[in-house]
């Protein structure tokens, strides 16, 4: 968490980046004074006075209201508040570099004027409204800052002067008795060469002087008077100005600029190295550094050096640092015949002139970090700007650079850059196919380009969609080779190890859309260390992306080259890749329903390969979290298992994700794995797997409120339960049959049902029975005959806990038993008991039915009479149907209003 309090412009606190509201009025003339004064405790009664501006309420009751604004300051604050108590009085707390007040004094101190201007950002507290601050305190500060100016432009005098005359003209209109000003104005005109009008300029504030203080020009005035009239003009040095021209077309990349901007001004007394603008091939690293470096030029009035060193130029080998820091000599305007005679003195002699300075420079497409280490200046005032297709770790650890990795754009981004390029009228036509095209292009700056290419030819955009949607990388291929993505992805891939290259091209049979170092390993069949070191290596290539949880994932035309060169491959070696794929994520799924499902017994299922790595689930948490993160590659792994005809894997996987899924209401995706997996089940004619895919769906159905389907697939379960002779499995599926009958309002069925299970009890395991006898108990509760209820529920808790399992229908019995005590009137064991079955819920992560077991919560502490308990659970619940889009939710707000008005 970082937090941010600014002074120096209008009052505002950042929490994380994001601006914390402060309450206006007193609390904001609260926090100024305080943060004006930053960890030193400020009396009470001086407080009361500057809050209500020397009009302060009665003695007796002035305190008590200061502590009600604090207190409401606190709230406002949140996570961000700083503001401390003790016997003295109150302070904000603030740490070193939260409050830009103390940084610019500290950057003022270390000599960085400029920088320290840059973190003004208007008039001082300018949404604060306080007479008193306004009058004691603000000028201060304004005075704080001129003179920070002052010293400013003093520094850039030593520089090309022309362009400080317009500013000092806006300054000394700003500050007409101003003398440091006036004089600096003079020498600024005087250098560039316009000595008549320093005369002016001196003459004009001499009489200002004369008539509005009686007094005559100070020092520093004359001092500049007498060397306009000597007519001596310091050497102006030369000045490179080497960028190459801003991107006409150029979009989005806000937060990037803003984040390059933040570096740029974060290391004072330090020469700032920004290493990484880094991405694939094609994503604009080059666009945005030569955007960003414009729009910065002027903080750096000594120059600004550019270079492309050729990294991963196919045409080209890369530049050799020494020619490139002798072609910035001459730039900066030392004689080639005066260049040093050795590498070494080339190198030093560009480092110490940059000493000196102010410059920007830029290394564009750099190779390595050896590329770039002999080219990085010394000196406080010189910012080093880096883009490579690779991390340059070694410049983040040794220098400390600061990386900015660059992502592909997002949707509104692309279309505004296909819209420059192409122009409004042709988007504005074709908002169809621009949807499509930017689709397919995935976001990559480069692939755009080349759509925007194409379509500069007046091809239709319809045309192009269609063609990028049959042939994408073919589409993107253009006349020119070294634009094409094939030419750039193919040249990343050359700069890697052929371990590396090899991993890529395995990668290309993934489904995506992220992958671990488990999956990588078992594609490629070699050991985890040795995938490690490959996906390092590939993400230094940025050929691969790491990402904030540490799984992987590939860029959809990156994915789209590594599946092209997968299928170059052997038929034999990606039968190979793939079936190891298949186990890894299998077996992994399997073991992962070990945790959380009553131990499943399988029919037999071949071996996993050797070389696919099984990931162990040492516990539920564990099993449930791999569920969680996993389950978007698992839907796709099982659309490839289906496509390549592995029925008895499909089944199997398509089974171990029902719980997953329905647990956290993917219903959905649910419904659509578990089709598949029947439908693989019938193709094997599997009947373990077509009975337990008929009751998963069963299941799901019930979740949608899809009762009669429900009941189908029950049924056709049952029957085969019956047909394989298992009491345990006819149990269970009784259960959900019974349940479903309760739904449909036809509850005799479901005691009937339950009741062809009871003479066999004494079959079933303890579990199993537990979960029977939570059934029939409720089948009874629906019949009316509440004591039996109870006493079958009872007897099922017992053993619940007996088998220390939670599960759903140990929450279902709980909830039964809820239900029973409300209708008796029993509020305290219907709280008891409900409550107990949503920590169980809670524990399962079950969403889906978590807001269910919270309303019937509610419900009973509003029957017991503690209407705002339940108002508190009531918001909980509604926030859980609004996420499921369950209609409910209108019944939970009409609920939460009956409620707030007790």
């Amino acid at each position: 968490m970082t937090v941010e309090y600014r002074v120096l412009g209008p009052l505002e606190v950042l929490l994380d980046g994001e601006p914390v509201a402060v309450p206006a009025g007193r609390g904001r003339v609260l926090l100024a004074t305080l943060l004006l004064r930053a960890n030193e405790f400020v009396s009470v009664d001086e407080l009361v006075e500057r809050v209500w501006d020397g009009e302060p309420p009665a003695p007796d009751r002035a305190h008590k209201t200061l502590q009600t604004v604090v207190l409401r300051l606190r709230q406002s604050l949140g996570a961000a508040n700083c503001v401390r108590t003790s016997s003295r009085g109150y302070t904000a707390e603030v740490a070193p570099g939260q409050l830009d007040l103390a940084r610019f004094r500290e950057l003022v101190a270390q000599g960085e004027h400029r920088a320290a201007l840059e973190l003004w950002r208007g008039p001082v507290l300018g949404n604060v409204t306080s007479e008193s601050l306004h009058r004691d305190d603000v000028p201060r500060l304004v005075e704080e800052q001129v003179v920070a100016l002052e010293s400013r432009i003093d520094e850039d005098l030593a520089r090309p002067a022309d362009l400080l005359v317009p500013e000092l003209w806006s300054l000394v209109r700003q500050h007409p008795l101003r003398e440091t000003f006036w004089a600096q104005l003079m020498l600024a005109l005087h250098r560039a060469g316009r000595q008549a009008e320093a005369l002016s300029a001196y003459q004009e504030i001499r009489g200002r002087l004369a008539d509005e203080l009686g007094v005559d020009p100070g020092q520093r005035l004359r001092e500049a008077h007498a060397q306009v009239l000597s007519g001596e003009t310091p050497a102006s040095p030369v000045v490179p100005r080497q960028l190459p021209p801003a991107y006409r077309h150029f979009a989005g990349r806000e937060h990037e600029l803003a984040r390059l901007t933040e570096i740029a001004g974060a290391r004072p007394g330090e020469p700032v190295l920004i290493s990484a603008i880094n991405g694939i091939g094609g994503v604009g690293k080059t666009a945005l550094a030569v955007q960003w470096a414009h729009q910065v030029a002027d903080r750096f009035p000594d120059g600004q050096l550019h270079v492309n060193l050729r990294g991963f130029d196919l045409r080209a080998e890369p530049l050799d640092p020494v020619a490139v820091a002798r072609d910035f000599l001459v730039a900066l305007g030392v004689p080639g015949n005066e260049l040093p005679g050795s590498d070494e003195a080339v190198l030093a002699e560009y480092r110490s002139l940059l000493a000196r300075r102010r410059v920007l420079v830029v290394l564009d497409n750099a190779r390595d970090v050896e590329q770039v280490r002999p080219l990085l200046p010394g000196g406080a005032g010189n910012l080093v700007l880096v883009t490579s297709r690779n991390r340059l770790s070694g410049l983040v650890a040794r220098e400390g650079a600061q990386p900015v990795a660059l992502d592909v754009m997002d949707e509104r981004a692309a279309i505004d850059l296909l819209t420059e390029r192409i122009g409004a009228a042709r988007t504005a036509a074709e908002p169809d196919a621009v949807a499509r095209l930017v689709k397919r292009c995935a976001g990559l700056p480069l692939a755009l380009g080349i759509v925007a290419a194409r379509a500069a030819y007046g091809d239709p955009l319809t045309a192009l969609a269609t063609e990028l949607e049959q042939e994408r990388l073919d589409a993107l291929d253009i006349d020119d080779p070294t634009t094409g993505v094939r030419h750039v992805f193919s040249w990343s891939l050359r700069s890697v190890s052929e371990a590396a290259a090899r991993l890529f091209v395995m990668l290309g049979s993934h489904p995506g859309p992220e992958f671990t170092v488990e999956a990588a390993a078992s594609l490629s069949a070699v050991p985890r260390a040795e995938s490690v070191r490959g996906l390092n290596e590939l993400v230094a290539g940025s050929l691969v992306t790491r990402t904030h949880t540490g799984r992987f994932l590939l860029h959809d035309l990156l994915r789209d080259y590594a599946a092209e060169r997968f299928n170059e491959l052997s038929r034999e070696r990606q039968a190979e890749a793939q079936q190891r794929m298949f186990d890894h994520y299998l077996h992994t799924s399997l073991d992962a329903n070990l945790r959380i499902e009553v131990k499943v017994i399988w029919t037999p299922l071949a071996p996993p390969s050797p070389a696919a790595v099984i990931v162990p689930m040492p516990d539920t948490r564990a099993a449930r979290k791999w569920f969680r993160v996993e389950y978007p590659v698992l839907l796709g792994v099982l659309r490839e298992m289906v496509a390549a005809g592995a029925d008895d894997l499909v089944w199997r996987l398509g089974y171990t994700l029902h719980l997953p899924l329905l647990r956290s209401g993917m219903l959905v995706d649910a419904e659509e794995t578990e089709l598949l997996a029947l439908d693989a089940a019938r193709r094997r004619n599997d009947i373990l797997g077509q009975s337990r895919l008929h009751r998963s769906l069963g299941g799901v159905y019930i979740a949608k409120q899809m009762f009669f389907e429900a009941e189908l697939h029950l049924q056709s379960a049952l029957r085969l339960e019956e047909e394989r002779g298992n009491v345990n499995g006819q149990a269970d599926v009784s259960r959900g049959l019974a349940h479903v009958y309760e739904k449909l309002g036809q509850a005799d069925r479901g005691l009937e049902i339950l009741s062809r299970v009871h003479p066999r009890i004494a079959e079933l395991s303890e579990y199993q029975r537990a979960c029977y006898l939570e059934a029939y108990g409720r089948a009874h509760h629906q019949a009316g005959d509440r004591e039996r209820a109870i006493e079958l529920c009872l007897e099922a808790k017992a053993l619940f806990f007996e088998v220390k399992r939670q599960s759903m229908p140990s929450a279902n019995n709980f909830e039964t038993l809820g239900d029973v005590h409300l209708e008796l009137g029993r509020y305290a064991e219907a709280v008891e008991n409900y409550h107990a079955s949503v920590e169980v819920l809670r524990a399962l992560e079950h969403r889906q039915a978590l807001g269910d077991a919270i309303v019937r919560l509610a419900r009973a502490h509003i029957a017991a009479g503690e209407p705002a308990v339940a108002q508190e659970q009531l918001t909980e619940a509604l926030a859980l149907y609004e996420e499921f889009g369950r209609a409910e939710a209108a019944e939970v707000r009409e609920l939460i209003a009956s409620v707030t008005n007790v």
